[in-house]
């Protein structure tokens, strides 16, 4: 007899923001149910969601693959890489001595998107957990999860 698999679901831990990294954009657009249980919990707890410029930059290639990320990005409020932004990244990257400038950039939106819409909680959703953690490591409001 096949033993029934177990469903991951999102904690029931409360968040008033929601980033996605590249791979969580890429999970959501390929109906992960991890990251599908995220946005979920996300939409009831009328949490906002947020992506980087950046992630884009990473995704979108001008292919039929991109309907599917755009439906997730049209659902999402885009941050944009200005210099405030690279600035930001670039402490991130001196203070944990790490030369991850894409994982970086996304920190640092994750903190401008958390300043921009006064969250007290923010979960980041990430194929990177252990060089995001070490970026935001001063920032443990952030939470960083692994998809």
């Amino acid at each position: 007899m096949a033993r029934a698999r177990r469903r991951r679901r999102a904690p029931a831990r409360v968040t008033d923001l929601l980033v996605l990294d590249a791979d969580g954009v890429s999970k959501a657009a390929s109906n992960d149910r991890m990251v599908q249980a995220w946005l979920q919990r996300a939409r009831e707890l009328d949490a906002d969601l947020v992506i980087s410029a950046v992630t884009l930059a990473e995704l979108v290639r001008g292919r039929p693959r991109d309907a599917a990320v755009n439906r997730v990005v049209k659902a999402a409020e885009v941050m944009p890489a200005d210099e405030q932004l690279a600035r930001t990244a670039g402490r991130l990257l001196g203070n944990a001595g790490s030369d991850a400038t894409i994982d970086a950039l996304v920190g640092a939106t994750t903190l401008a998107a958390q300043a921009r819409h006064d969250a007290a909680r923010c979960v980041l959703l990430t194929s990177d957990p252990a060089d995001l953690a070490a970026l935001l490591a001063d920032h443990p409001e952030v939470r960083v999860v692994a998809v």
